[in-house]
């Protein structure tokens, strides 16, 4: 009888402890994923060093370009897993604000091992509401404009640049005119080579934008007032093509209102050389293409034989980012829902603290520290972006 109330009772003590583990859900911004892994393997969160585990590369195969992470460790001496599956940040945004209505797959906790498979997904996934998300445009002027977060904050700055592939056209800049020609849907959806460089004979063949989906804060950067004259929200024409240049049907189009939902997706496509290539919109030989990256993607994608190109006329190093020189980078946000537990409340607020939270994580390349921001910017779409503030 003592073996058997023994036994009983360590069963309810290994129940105990399962039941005592606290799952955190965290998505959105792929382009701020970096940092954030970066933070959380650190002790920035966790009382000692976490377990790591990841799935699912984002291009660069490294990581921290992983699509799924889980983090395991104490939080005040409660053991905690922190999950993150990285879906854009306007998903991230639709996720905290919809009060738990909205869920994101995760990895099965089975998954949850320790391992580096960045060259795989999780053998099962686990559906859950989401505690946490990572934005690089505000609430504000996101699809998700209500009901609005109590729980937000900016905690870096995320840049972003233009890139090219190898096509017909090789110039080094690129206009928010040109942008914006290239961009627009509708009769004029196909933009000659001749209005990217001059030549009055090259309007036989034309120059795409390839972009991300409506998911995306890149995307809704990109296409800010501020930085296109054409609107975060607006229906635009881009491509979608293969790693070897191949123009993909997408909805049964070749051109329209679609993009790649990952980053790390799109740049391994614009190392593809479109010289002889059939522009399968118009049945032409040759084309070209230019889309928008955050910086950690933008390098996958040079790497892979893009070429990055100045924004009018500017180039996107880190002091034109950080002066005000340069204005294709956004306000990178963190947000939590609204009904969130004290533990997600102590999480955001680790996360958001600047001297040891996500600021102190930024290597001021892919991410640069809010504190060291001499120029400020509203949102997207704001006509206040051009007139920055010098902090003193």
């Amino acid at each position: 009888m003592k073996k058997i109330i023994m036994a009983a009772s360590l069963c309810l003590g290994a129940a105990s402890l399962a039941s005592a583990q606290d799952y955190v859900y965290m998505t959105g911004s792929t382009a701020a994923r970096g940092i954030v892994f970066n933070t959380l393997k650190s002790t920035a969160v966790f009382d000692a060093i976490p377990t790591v585990t990841v799935y699912g590369t984002g291009g660069s195969g490294s990581a921290s370009s992983a699509t799924y992470m889980a983090f395991a460790g104490t939080i005040n001496g409660n053991s905690t897993v922190i999950q993150c599956h990285w879906s854009g940040s306007e998903a991230g945004i639709l996720d905290v604000a919809s009060n738990s209505i909205v869920s994101e797959k995760f990895i099965d906790p089975s998954y949850i091992n320790g391992l580096n498979n960045t060259t795989n997904q999780p053998g099962a996934f686990v559906f859950s509401p989401v505690d946490l998300a990572m934005a690089d445009n505000g609430q504000a002027t996101s699809f998700t404009p209500s009901p609005g977060l109590s729980n937000s904050v900016p905690v870096a700055v995320i840049p972003f640049t233009w890139v090219r592939n190898n096509g017909l056209w090789t110039g080094a800049n690129v206009s928010w005119t040109q942008v914006r020609q290239a961009l627009q849907n509708g009769p004029f959806s196909t933009t000659p080579r001749a209005l990217f460089d001059g030549v009055t004979a090259h309007t036989n063949d034309f120059v795409y934008i390839s972009g991300r989906d409506s998911q995306s804060g890149t995307r809704a950067n990109a296409l800010g007032l501020a930085i296109t004259e054409w609107g975060s929200s607006f229906p635009v024409g881009q491509i979608e093509m293969n790693n070897a240049g191949v123009m993909q049907l997408v909805d049964g189009s070749y051109l329209g209102n679609f993009g790649f939902s990952s980053g790390g997706t799109l740049a391994a496509t614009l190392g593809a050389n479109t010289t002889s290539q059939t522009d399968a919109n118009l049945g032409v030989t040759g084309y070209s293409v230019i889309a928008y990256l955050g910086r950690s993607d933008a390098n996958t994608a040079v790497a892979n034989g893009a070429v990055e190109l100045t924004f009018n006329g500017v180039a996107a190093t880190t002091d034109n980012i950080i002066n005000g020189t340069y204005d294709f980078w956004g306000n990178e946000y963190l947000f939590a829902k609204n009904d969130a537990s004290s533990l997600v409340q102590n999480i955001f607020g680790k996360l958001a603290n600047t001297t040891t939270g996500i600021n102190n994580f930024c290597d001021n390349v892919t991410a640069i520290k809010l504190t060291d921001m001499q120029s400020s910017r509203d949102n997207p779409d704001s006509v206040q972006f051009r007139k920055y503030s010098y902090y003193q």
